[in-house]
């Protein structure tokens, strides 16, 4: 009996050089990577590899060269941005901030000047 582990994998058919029929169990590509706010895929993170084949990638080719890339969308990123700076100059308090972008505002309050 095949192991429980391979039931869910691919079966591949292949005809060795020797002659014999033996089958390959391939796994699944993984899914695209999700802002972590509004849930939106993000573009420039690879998908479809497995997570050895993305550690072996160079660093700029792994995500985007910005803060907060491979984790939150450009239109989050930039709202994130915008209440860091409100917040800092006293145009807003923290308590006014919507409380999925709270977390990443302090965050960015360390970055935005």
């Amino acid at each position: 009996m095949v192991s429980p582990m391979k039931r869910r994998l691919k079966k591949i058919i292949r005809r060795t050089p020797g002659g014999r029929v033996v089958v390959h169990y391939k796994r699944g590509k993984t899914g695209k990577h999700h802002c972590a706010i509004c849930g939106k895929p993000l573009h420039g993170v690879p998908h479809g590899k497995r997570p050895a084949q993305v550690r072996k990638l160079a660093k700029t080719e792994r995500r985007p060269e910005r803060i907060f890339a491979g984790i939150l969308c450009p239109e989050c990123t930039r709202r994130v941005i915008e209440y860091a700076f409100y917040v800092k100059h006293g145009v807003m308090e923290m308590r006014d901030v919507d409380m999925r972008y709270r977390k990443y505002v302090e965050q960015a309050l360390k970055v935005v000047e």
